[in-house]
């Protein structure tokens, strides 16, 4: 039989779960900014689970990812304890942005590091972002394994894909690759460069402070869809499923993308984008990917498959300026 757990100023006892918040931050009209808190305290032997989403305001669909997927779980048949904070930027979400739009603005240079995300582990006594993370990371330290429920921008979708921190972060690292093979979202990004294997990054920092935790990258910035929070929530249970925090089979897809990087496609020439691969097609080299046509209706690019690959994000916007990405590959 589990005991009372206690997070923060929330104490939850066995077989029950209690809604909550976490002071973070003083605004310049006196008022508070506070993390919003699910824990869950099981009746049963387990670890400590913890899940994150909305680090950036433009990510909705984790925030009611994780919504869903603590609905199913029944605490008095729970083994372990979960602690979940939905929202782990509230000043961005508030923005309906990336970024905290307002604190950017007043003061640009001030605010760099501006993406809490990439500020991991933090400082208490650093700049908005830099506190967030503090006070995210306090939670984190305390569990056994972690989640990181991600969208990309606005104008960019993602296939549902498990993207892994390098093996030599440490241990934690192999530990959390298992984990998102557990999940089964049918892709899995295992690269050795980029951002999501920077110093800084969320699950990077947790898996060296021997918390195994990867970023799960979902649907499109801004957007709230139905199919991706199904996806989403079934992912979710999988990994407590896997954990033996729950009870039940995983529901696993009929095949897994194991891939070793991401590769960016931009824009040779501004214009309006015409798509044609779409998202989850594999495609061979010199296969067309999409049409970039000028105002006047001109043709004047045509993007082709630089080498095999499976299209793990698309460009959503209709329209390109030279330079901007109009889909990403991942390389097998």
């Amino acid at each position: 039989m589990s005991k009372s757990f206690r997070v923060a100023n929330l104490e939850v006892g066995p077989g029950e779960k209690k809604r909550g918040s976490i002071p973070v931050l003083n605004l310049a009209d006196g008022s508070n900014v506070s993390l919003p808190l699910v824990v869950v305290n099981g009746t049963g032997t387990g670890p400590t689970l913890y899940l994150g989403a909305a680090i950036h305001g433009d990510e909705v669909n984790g925030i009611a990812i994780l919504a869903r997927a603590l609905a199913q779980v029944d605490p008095t048949k729970l083994g372990g304890r979960i602690v979940c904070v939905p929202v782990q930027h509230p000043l961005a979400l508030q923005s309906d942005h990336r970024l905290p739009v307002s604190q950017f603005l007043k003061s640009p240079l001030d605010q760099v590091p501006h993406d809490a995300w990439t500020c991991f582990p933090g400082d208490k006594n650093g700049n908005v972002a830099q506190i967030f993370a503090a006070a995210i990371f306090s939670l984190i330290r305390e569990c056994d394994y972690a989640l990181d429920i991600h969208t990309p921008t606005r104008g960019g979708r993602y296939v549902p894909i498990s993207i892994l921190p390098h093996t030599s972060t440490g241990p934690a690292a192999v530990r959390a690759h298992q984990m998102a093979e557990d999940m089964g979202s049918g892709w899995i990004m295992k690269g050795d460069k980029g951002m999501y294997v920077a110093d800084g990054i969320l699950c990077v920092e947790a898996c060296k402070a021997n918390v195994p935790c990867f970023t799960f990258e979902i649907g499109e910035g801004g957007r709230l869809e139905e199919e991706c929070v199904a996806t989403g929530a079934r992912c979710v249970s999988n990994v407590l499923k896997s954990l033996g925090m729950i009870d039940g089979e995983r529901e696993l897809p009929a095949k897994t993308y194991k891939m070793r990087d991401f590769l960016g496609i931009r824009a040779n020439h501004g214009g309006l984008l015409v798509p044609v691969a779409k998202l989850g097609d594999e495609v061979r080299t010199n296969d067309l990917l999409c049409r970039v046509i000028n105002v006047f209706g001109d043709e004047v690019q045509v993007v082709k498959a630089p080498q095999d690959g499976l299209i793990v994000r698309t460009t959503t916007m209709g329209s390109v300026s030279q330079g901007e990405r109009v889909t990403t590959l991942g390389l097998l």
